[in-house]
Protein backbone atom coordinates (compact mmCIF):
# COMPACT_ATOMS: atom_id res chain seq x y z
CA UNK A 1 0.00 0.00 0.00
CA UNK A 2 1.23 3.52 -0.72
CA UNK A 3 0.08 6.16 1.56
CA UNK A 4 0.71 9.81 2.67
CA UNK A 5 3.55 9.91 6.04
CA UNK A 6 1.34 10.66 9.37
CA UNK A 7 3.45 11.81 12.32
CA UNK A 8 3.40 8.07 13.88
CA UNK A 9 5.79 6.72 10.74
CA UNK A 10 8.68 9.07 11.95
CA UNK A 11 10.75 6.85 13.64
CA UNK A 12 10.78 3.96 11.09
CA UNK A 13 10.80 6.93 8.07
CA UNK A 14 13.74 8.66 9.50
CA UNK A 15 15.39 4.72 9.80
CA UNK A 16 14.71 4.26 5.93
CA UNK A 17 16.34 7.72 5.22
CA UNK A 18 19.40 6.53 6.95
CA UNK A 19 19.96 3.17 4.78
CA UNK A 20 19.35 5.49 1.97
CA UNK A 21 22.02 8.04 3.05
CA UNK A 22 24.58 5.00 4.19
CA UNK A 23 27.36 5.95 1.72
CA UNK A 24 30.39 7.48 2.41
CA UNK A 25 30.68 11.23 2.64
CA UNK A 26 26.90 11.40 3.38
CA UNK A 27 25.86 12.05 7.27
CA UNK A 28 22.79 9.85 7.80
CA UNK A 29 23.63 10.68 11.32
CA UNK A 30 21.82 13.63 10.95
CA UNK A 31 18.88 12.39 9.94
CA UNK A 32 16.48 11.91 13.50
CA UNK A 33 12.56 11.10 13.73
CA UNK A 34 12.38 14.61 15.16
CA UNK A 35 13.79 16.26 11.49
CA UNK A 36 11.89 14.03 9.79
CA UNK A 37 8.69 15.16 11.35
CA UNK A 38 9.73 18.60 11.61
CA UNK A 39 10.94 18.72 7.60
CA UNK A 40 9.40 16.26 5.77
CA UNK A 41 5.93 15.08 7.41
CA UNK A 42 4.81 18.30 8.77
CA UNK A 43 6.25 21.06 6.39
CA UNK A 44 3.09 21.39 3.64
CA UNK A 45 6.13 21.95 1.25
CA UNK A 46 7.63 17.94 1.28
CA UNK A 47 5.10 15.55 -0.57
CA UNK A 48 6.24 12.29 1.05
CA UNK A 49 4.58 9.02 0.28
CA UNK A 50 5.57 5.50 2.06
CA UNK A 51 5.01 2.02 0.87
CA UNK A 52 4.15 -0.49 3.54
CA UNK A 53 3.20 -3.78 3.84
CA UNK A 54 2.28 -6.23 6.44
CA UNK A 55 2.58 -3.00 9.24
CA UNK A 56 5.81 -2.09 8.07
CA UNK A 57 7.08 1.16 5.80
CA UNK A 58 9.19 -1.08 2.95
CA UNK A 59 9.61 2.52 1.00
CA UNK A 60 9.85 5.57 0.29
CA UNK A 61 9.90 8.70 -1.90
CA UNK A 62 10.17 12.73 -1.28
CA UNK A 63 9.56 15.30 -3.73
CA UNK A 64 8.49 19.21 -3.65
CA UNK A 65 7.02 21.08 -6.20
CA UNK A 66 8.96 22.63 -9.23
CA UNK A 67 8.86 25.14 -12.04
CA UNK A 68 10.19 24.32 -15.52
CA UNK A 69 10.53 28.06 -16.73
CA UNK A 70 11.79 26.19 -20.54
CA UNK A 71 8.84 24.39 -20.67
CA UNK A 72 6.38 26.69 -18.91
CA UNK A 73 5.00 24.07 -16.88
CA UNK A 74 4.87 22.73 -13.03
CA UNK A 75 6.09 19.57 -11.73
CA UNK A 76 7.63 17.87 -9.15
CA UNK A 77 11.13 17.08 -8.14
CA UNK A 78 11.80 13.90 -6.61
CA UNK A 79 14.46 14.35 -4.14
CA UNK A 80 14.63 10.89 -2.33
CA UNK A 81 13.30 7.85 -3.62
CA UNK A 82 14.41 4.31 -1.47
CA UNK A 83 12.61 0.69 -0.89
CA UNK A 84 14.36 -1.63 1.42
CA UNK A 85 16.86 -4.00 -0.02
CA UNK A 86 14.63 -6.62 1.30
CA UNK A 87 11.26 -5.70 -0.20
CA UNK A 88 12.67 -5.05 -3.92
CA UNK A 89 11.25 -6.44 -7.25
CA UNK A 90 7.75 -6.27 -5.92
CA UNK A 91 7.00 -3.14 -7.41
CA UNK A 92 6.92 -0.93 -4.61
CA UNK A 93 9.61 1.90 -6.36
CA UNK A 94 7.57 1.92 -9.58
CA UNK A 95 4.06 2.34 -7.36
CA UNK A 96 5.80 4.61 -5.34
CA UNK A 97 7.08 6.88 -8.45
CA UNK A 98 3.23 6.45 -9.82
CA UNK A 99 1.86 8.17 -7.17
CA UNK A 100 4.52 11.12 -6.91
CA UNK A 101 3.13 11.78 -10.29
CA UNK A 102 -0.61 11.02 -9.42
CA UNK A 103 -0.07 13.67 -7.10
CA UNK A 104 2.00 15.86 -9.31
CA UNK A 105 -1.02 15.44 -12.07
CA UNK A 106 -3.33 16.15 -9.26
CA UNK A 107 -1.79 19.68 -8.58
CA UNK A 108 -2.02 20.42 -12.24
CA UNK A 109 1.89 19.75 -12.82
CA UNK A 110 3.19 17.92 -15.53
CA UNK A 111 5.89 15.92 -14.95
CA UNK A 112 9.02 14.50 -12.17
CA UNK A 113 12.23 15.34 -12.55
CA UNK A 114 15.08 13.92 -10.02
CA UNK A 115 18.62 12.72 -10.72
CA UNK A 116 20.71 9.56 -9.66
CA UNK A 117 24.09 8.89 -8.90
CA UNK A 118 26.76 8.24 -11.88
CA UNK A 119 27.76 4.31 -11.25
CA UNK A 120 24.83 3.31 -9.53
CA UNK A 121 23.22 0.62 -12.26
CA UNK A 122 20.44 -0.69 -10.04
CA UNK A 123 18.79 2.72 -9.78
CA UNK A 124 19.80 3.79 -13.27
CA UNK A 125 18.20 0.78 -14.71
CA UNK A 126 15.01 1.20 -12.64
CA UNK A 127 14.69 4.85 -13.47
CA UNK A 128 15.12 3.94 -17.35
CA UNK A 129 12.59 1.02 -17.08
CA UNK A 130 10.17 3.49 -16.50
CA UNK A 131 10.51 4.80 -18.88
CA UNK A 132 12.43 7.97 -18.48
CA UNK A 133 14.67 10.38 -20.16
CA UNK A 134 18.37 10.85 -19.49
CA UNK A 135 18.67 14.69 -19.54
CA UNK A 136 21.87 16.27 -20.70
CA UNK A 137 22.24 18.44 -16.98
CA UNK A 138 24.97 18.63 -14.56
CA UNK A 139 23.85 19.43 -10.98
CA UNK A 140 25.08 22.11 -8.55
CA UNK A 141 25.03 22.28 -5.06
CA UNK A 142 26.04 25.09 -2.73
CA UNK A 143 26.14 24.27 1.04
CA UNK A 144 28.07 25.31 4.12
CA UNK A 145 30.00 27.92 5.07
CA UNK A 146 29.99 29.08 1.02
CA UNK A 147 26.30 28.95 1.02
CA UNK A 148 26.19 31.23 4.18
CA UNK A 149 28.89 33.48 2.81
CA UNK A 150 26.77 34.01 -0.64
CA UNK A 151 23.77 34.93 1.05
CA UNK A 152 25.43 37.03 3.40
CA UNK A 153 26.60 39.28 -0.24
CA UNK A 154 22.61 40.16 -0.75
CA UNK A 155 22.55 41.73 2.83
Amino acid sequence: MIRPARPLDAVPFAALLRALNDEPGLRPDLITPETVLRDLIEDPRAIVRLAEAAGALQGLAVAHPYYDSAESRWGFILSDLYVAPTARRRGQGRALVAALAAEASGQGGRFLWWDADHGDELALAFHRALPAEEGATLNFLIAGSDFERLAREAA
